[in-house]
């Protein structure tokens, strides 16, 4: 079947478009405020985004990703930015979603072990959170103090409590995915057959909402 035709670019049309759900303070285009967003935690990468959408709710994320889909405009999810590897570094003018102020612990299950976060969640946070119940949330990326959940779920970080207890995709059980298209998805724990959808995604950058997370 023959690809559809890629969509112009057009970022003007994509900001119209956000100034329908989001308020004008939250939608940054001032070069100076967008210069920082220009790396993550290694500095040797750079690139101005074309935009920065401070988004606060996961409803948010899916218009904002159904826009810069519907108006061919690339984008990058971003965390708290701790990162090393550059996958938060905006190339070609890509837009940043800004999902820091998503930092919501909906609910922790002591008895199953489980938590219902926030891709903006500090992983120390939630450490904190479950040691309220014995409990520990083990992925240690040694930023633990301000990385968030979402960043580490994106990059499968590690880090030295990992040699003990596994990267980050040993600790999710399952998660809401938003799709390059806009799409929502929800991937949890399956029935043991066909791929491993919560693999597939961890590490992929993906925009992550509402992830539950196995306590360990």
């Amino acid at each position: 079947m023959p690809r559809s035709p890629a969509r112009s670019r057009d970022d003007r049309a994509l900001w119209r478009a956000c100034a329908r759900f989001l308020p004008a303070d939250r939608i940054l285009t001032d070069r100076g405020e967008r210069a920082l967003y220009d790396c993550d935690g290694l500095a040797l990468h750079r690139g101005v985004p074309g935009g920065v959408l401070l988004l606060e709710t996961r409803d948010e994320v899916a218009r904002a990703v159904g826009a810069c889909a519907e108006h061919g405009v690339p984008f990058v999810p971003r965390g708290a930015g701790t990162g090393l590897s550059g996958g938060a570094v905006p190339l070609d003018d890509a837009w940043i979603l800004d999902l820091t102020r998503m930092r919501t612990i909906h609910e922790i299950d002591p008895i199953a072990r489980r938590a219902r976060v926030d891709p903006g969640v500090v992983n120390l946070e939630l450490d904190q959170a479950a040691a309220a119940h014995g409990l520990r949330y083990a992925p240690d990326p040694s930023s633990q103090r301000a990385c968030t959940l979402g960043g580490n779920l994106a990059e499968n970080a590690g880090g030295p409590h990992c040699f003990r207890y596994g990267m980050t995709t040993r600790h999710l059980v399952a998660l809401t995915a938003i799709l390059p298209d806009g799409t929502e998805v929800e991937l949890g724990e399956g029935t043991g057959f066909g791929p491993d959808e919560r693999g597939l995604v961890v590490g992929a950058r993906l925009d992550l909402q509402d992830s539950p997370s196995l306590l360990c």
